[in-house]
């Protein structure tokens, strides 16, 4: 398999990643055939898996709008994936301009396209952390 120029040297392509199968199942273009497997495997013991994802990336939207709109102006979120449509910072910032937004997460992918994505936006960053150590 050749490595996507978005993929970072340091990671292994040929093990499964939760972010990468994350992105999967909410149908992103930023997983491997390993992930993939992986996610077909567990879609066996669990057909509605991506529906179930699908559906806690709507309920965080909406979270983050409700907080938003209550005055929340700092938002943390930790284990952030990788970014996909209606991220934490695209929602709380149309709510709230001036919403400052700091995502945390251990995936390389997830960290390195998260960089990609919020370059030029001075209220929001990532970090590249694990939560277990």
């Amino acid at each position: 398999m050749e490595r996507p120029a978005w993929a970072p040297r340091s990671i292994d392509i040929s093990v499964p990643s939760v972010s990468r199968i994350y992105d999967f199942y909410l149908g992103g273009s930023h997983n491997f055939e390993a992930d993939r497997e992986a996610a077909r495997r567990a879609m066996e013991f669990a057909p509605g898996l991506p529906k179930t994802m699908q559906a806690n990336r709507a309920f965080l939207r909406r979270a983050v709008r409700f907080a938003a709109d209550e005055g929340i102006s700092q938002f943390l979120d930790i284990g952030s994936g990788i970014p996909t449509f209606g991220n934490v910072h695209e929602v709380a910032q149309s709510a709230r301009p001036g919403a400052r937004v700091v995502y945390v997460d251990h995936d390389p992918v997830a960290v390195a396209h998260s960089q990609a994505v919020l370059e030029g936006n001075a209220d929001a960053g990532v970090v590249a952390a694990d939560l277990r150590k």
